[in-house]
């Protein structure tokens, strides 16, 4: 007589490694994304001399907020696709820098009209420093993504040790249920 499985294995396992393949993907369309993400006529002698300090950078990054300068703010970003349209802000103003992800530098702008806060982060790149977006590239490249996907990823092993535990539970319990009816018949 063979007993029967008290743990589906493949399936417990399956379920344990979802959210390394999940990140194991996920990392894999951010490095994909970096291929042919930057223009490499804004990384020319003449942009890598204008923008060879964090603070060219900045001074533009400001410019372009104060006028909604798109042209501008493409020119920092350094990407393909450019920049997203921008409204003017005629208030902002750089107040401090905030700290670090990863690679990247991250300044805060504050716009004085109604106390909003822009982020800019700022990184180098070929021999020149560039303005980022807070996109999913940069979310994969600067590490951040983990700070997401750290906690989900305990949680759902969590929950998948829970419920393997009760299911467990439950299948040992029918087993003695049976096996103490079968004495009694």
């Amino acid at each position: 007589m063979t007993t029967p499985k008290l743990i589906d294995w493949p399936y417990v396992i399956g379920l344990l490694l979802l959210p390394v393949v999940l990140v194991a993907v996920l990392l894999l369309a951010g490095r994909l994304q970096r291929i042919g993400r930057y223009d490499l006529a804004y990384f020319s002698p003449e942009y890598q001399d204008r923008y060879d300090t964090p603070g060219a950078v900045l001074t533009g990054v400001e410019a372009a907020l104060h006028d909604g300068d798109r042209q501008l703010m493409s020119e920092l970003l350094a990407t393909r696709k450019g920049s997203r349209p921008l409204t003017a802000r005629p208030q902002v103003g750089f107040v401090l820098m905030a700290g670090t992800q990863g690679d990247y530098l991250e300044y805060l702008f504050l716009d004085r009209q109604n106390y909003s806060r822009v982020m800019q982060y700022v990184r180098e790149e070929d021999g020149r420093y560039i303005a980022a977006e807070a996109d999913f590239y940069f979310y994969m490249d600067s590490g951040m993504w983990v700070d997401v996907a750290g906690p989900l990823a305990a949680w759902w092993w969590i929950l998948v040790l829970l419920f393997t535990g009760g299911v467990y539970l439950y299948r040992r319990l029918a087993l003695a249920r049976q096996a103490m009816w079968r004495g009694q018949g």
